[in-house]
């Protein structure tokens, strides 16, 4: 399982989190993943100007955007 928390933090939440995480859980239910991807949101990952902040289990991918997400999700299970 891969546990994916999106920081809500002000700074992320003015760039999108909460599109992202929308994005994230239509994702999940689409391919049927709910049980091998944990969404969990969190609030500042002390990196504001680098939003939106999201960790895939410990990795901090930063940057992420509803133009992105997918494809760094991809990346990360290893799906093409």
């Amino acid at each position: 399982m891969i546990t994916i928390t999106v920081c809500i933090g002000s700074g992320c939440h003015v760039k999108g989190s909460r599109t992202i995480i929308s994005i994230l859980k239509d994702y999940r239910e689409k391919h049927d993943l709910e049980m091998e991807i944990a969404l969990k949101a969190c609030f500042c990952q002390n990196r504001c100007t680098e939003g939106v902040v999201v960790k895939f289990d410990e990795e901090i991918v930063t940057g992420v955007s509803k133009d992105n997400v997918i494809e760094i999700l991809e990346e990360r299970l290893d799906i093409d």
